[in-house]
Order: structure tokens, then C-alpha cells, then sequence
């Protein structure tokens, strides 16, 4: 797309197994053949996004979102500076993304981190793809944070959980961001990973309406019923996504239409 072009940006945010949702979203905007330019993730919403932007077939994807098993990525280590090393997350994305570096990637891709030295926002769009999700999924208190220079690198959600704002900064003029939710009141947490990533969502309420502001459309899929620990559910978050992009895909569309960004096929 040339530069005196309108680019379309894609903010896929935080959440955990909830994250899984980004799938169904993906799935519908694919099939729906929105173009999308350029795509800014967080924590899961990097995950999902490093592998779309490697050109991983959705369906394919999906099929094993709902096979993976935790042990997968998981590598439980003497907690330091974290309970999970992160070498075998790194690992999996490395293998899944078939060591690209963002220069190689088949979309224009970046991932948010914070920086525990500084307090910062960091995004990080060169280099290894996988280490960079690696780092913008390091969960505090989970997995190891990831030192680069003399940056200490953890969560994106830490500081921007839903990165419109970011593909904003990057150049998108219209964004579609997809936020998997934050729901209080919910289920009693049942696992370390819960009460983690729930008092983050209780830190994050307020930062998440902020962030939302940037985008010009909000895709919301309905995941009460799913706590960030259940991974097991993928299945059920990927038609979850699915389920909410259908439901503002005519909004995107028209949209979309008025920029001229977008015709529908005939």
C-alpha cells in the first residue's frame, strides 16, 4: 500500500486464554477480506498476532489452539523472578512463526512490553519475533521477565493492555481493536495464573477505557464464562470471536466504505 494511502491498523490486546478470541475475530475479518495493513498486539493479543502476520492458516491455528495443552509452553522453574522460565513459549513461537524476524513477516507487525527499569511503554518491531512476544506475554510473577540492554521487558498489558494507541503512533488511520475483556465479579480465581492475571484487571480497568479511545471500532466478544487461566476453552473464546466480529463487521464495512478503504465483492 503507498505511502499517500489510508492504512488500516488492526489492536489486538491482553488477556490471556482469553486471547483466543482473536482467532474468531481474524477468521471473519479474513473471510470478509478487510485489508488490514499493519498489526500492534499485547501479551496473547502478540501471540495471535506474530502468527497471523506469519502467514499461519486460521483454521489450522485454531485447530491447535484447542490441542494445545499447557505443558506446551509452560517450563515451571525455581520462582526468582518468575515461576515460568518462558524458554518454552519462546520456543514454540520460534517454531510456529519459523524463526521470521519482523523485516520477514507477511504484514507490517509490532509488540508491546513495558519496561520494569523505567516504567515505560516499549514497543518493539525489529529482530526476533519470537523473542519479542516472548516478552510482551512475560506476565509479572509467571514468567521470567526478558532483559534486553538494559531494559527489563514484561507484560504490554502492564501499560497498554489493547495497543490502539500504538497503531495509532504507527501510521494506521482507521483501527479495528479487539479487546477480550475485563470482567470483576466473575469466577473465583482456582489458579495461581488467576489471581495474577485478575488483579491486573483490576489495576487495568481504568487504563483499558483510555486506550479503547484510539480505535474506531471496538470488537468486544462476550467471555465471562472464561478466567485467564482457561486454556482449555479455547474453543469456546475462538466462536466467541467470531460471534462479536459478525456482530460489527457491518460497522467496519461501512465505515470503511465512507474512507474508501474498503469494497465489497461482487
Amino acid at each position: 500500500m503507498g505511502s499517500e494511502q489510508k492504512k488500516i491498523g488492526l489492536a489486538l490486546g491482553g488477556g490471556s486464554a482469553r486471547g483466543f478470541a482473536h482467532i474468531g475475530v481474524l477468521q471473519v475479518l479474513e473471510g470478509a477480506q478487510i485489508p488490514i495493513d499493519l498489526v500492534v498486539g499485547t501479551s496473547m493479543g502478540a501471540v495471535i498476532g506474530a502468527f497471523y502476520c506469519a502467514g499461519i492458516d486460521l483454521l489450522l491455528l485454531e485447530k491447535m489452539a484447542c490441542q494445545l495443552q499447557r505443558n506446551f509452553w509452560m517450563d515451571w522453574t525455581f520462582p526468582r523472578l518468575g515461576l515460568a522460565a518462558g524458554d518454552k513459549l519462546e520456543q514454540l513461537i520460534f517454531l510456529l512463526t519459523k524463526g521470521k524476524t519482523f523485516a520477514q513477516l507477511e504484514k507490517y507487525f509490532a509488540v508491546v512490553a513495558a519496561d520494569l527499569r523505567s516504567g515505560e511503554k516499549v514497543v518493539l518491531q525489529k529482530g526476533s519475533v519470537a523473542r519479542a512476544v516472548r516478552a510482551s506475554a512475560a506476565i509479572p510473577g509467571v514468567f521470567h521477565p526478558v532483559e534486553e540492554g538494559d531494559k527489563v521487558l514484561v507484560d504490554g498489558g502492564v501499560v497498554e493492555r489493547v495497543p490502539a494507541p500504538t497503531a495509532r503512533d504507527m501510521g494506521a488511520d482507521f483501527i479495528i481493536a479487539v479487546d477480550v475483556g475485563i470482567y470483576l465479579g466473575g469466577e473465583k480465581p482456582h489458579h495461581l495464573l488467576d489471581v495474577i492475571t485478575q488483579s491486573l484487571d483490576i489495576m487495568q480497568r481504568d487504563l483499558c477505557r483510555y486506550t479503547l479511545e484510539a480505535a474506531d471500532v471496538v470488537v468486544q466478544p462476550q467471555l465471562k464464562e472464561i478466567s485467564p487461566g482457561h486454556f482449555h476453552k479455547a474453543d469456546i473464546a475462538i466462536q466467541k470471536g467470531r460471534e462479536a466480529a459478525y456482530e460489527v463487521l457491518p460497522q467496519i464495512k461501512a465505515l470503511l466504505g465512507k474512507e474508501r478503504l474498503y469494497e465489497e465483492a461482487t
